[in-house]
């Protein structure tokens, strides 16, 4: 998987002044809107809850359900890692929007690529000019926009009797930015929530 460090930094940075409209808040049942009132609206979300459900509007829409779990807050709260989310665990409870939460990632393609080549020149099986033959004929001349293709282009690949051996065990895919965006709006959702909360309690 990827380092996910700089898109998380973004998102906290365009949702730090985001404030909370209660649609409505009656238990289980929960409608939350998130944006930031001075701005032009970036990254503005909604949380969306009832009863082992929670849905998740940010620009994607994903449906979270499970049947232990009557509030799904709860889930949330229990699963997050540390101060992060939990997209591996979380991604298992997705019931609408499956098809966005993982997709081909093309750096992850090319890291893993440029890492195999690495270790074949350290260990003697790779011709010389294997590097440069790999960033011509792969990354600089090769159409690698999707798993597919990309797969193709590795198994076409021949240099002086050298190739990408079995493939089978190759994996390109990564969590979309969609879907960690959505992980990471259910998170501060729930914190402003929370923070909302223990105002009330104080005041009270």
């Amino acid at each position: 998987m990827s380092d996910y460090s700089e898109s998380a930094a973004r998102f906290a940075r365009d949702t730090a002044s985001h404030r909370m409209t209660v649609l409505h808040d009656d238990g289980l049942y929960r409608h939350l809107r998130f944006r930031n009132p001075e701005t032009d609206g970036r990254a503005p979300f909604d949380l969306i809850t009832w009863p082992y459900n929670l849905v998740v509007k940010s620009g994607w829409v994903f449906h979270f359900d499970i049947d232990a779990t009557p509030d799904m807050f709860v889930l949330f709260r229990r699963t997050a890692f540390p101060g992060e989310i939990n997209p591996g665990y979380w991604s298992e409870k997705v019931r609408a929007g499956r098809d966005e939460v993982e997709g081909f990632d093309p750096n992850l393609f090319e890291e893993q690529v440029k890492r195999y080549v690495v270790h074949s020149i350290r260990d003697g099986e790779a011709p010389r000019g294997i590097g440069a033959e790999v960033t011509r004929e792969i990354f600089e001349m090769g159409d690698i926009f999707d798993e597919a293709s990309a797969r193709s282009a590795l198994a076409d690949f021949r240099y002086e009797g050298w190739d990408f051996g079995d493939l089978s065990e190759w994996d390109f895919s990564d969590y979309n930015p969609g879907f960690l965006h959505s992980c990471r709006a259910i998170r501060r959702g729930i914190d402003l929530y929370d923070a909302a909360r223990k105002r009330a309690e104080v005041a009270a």
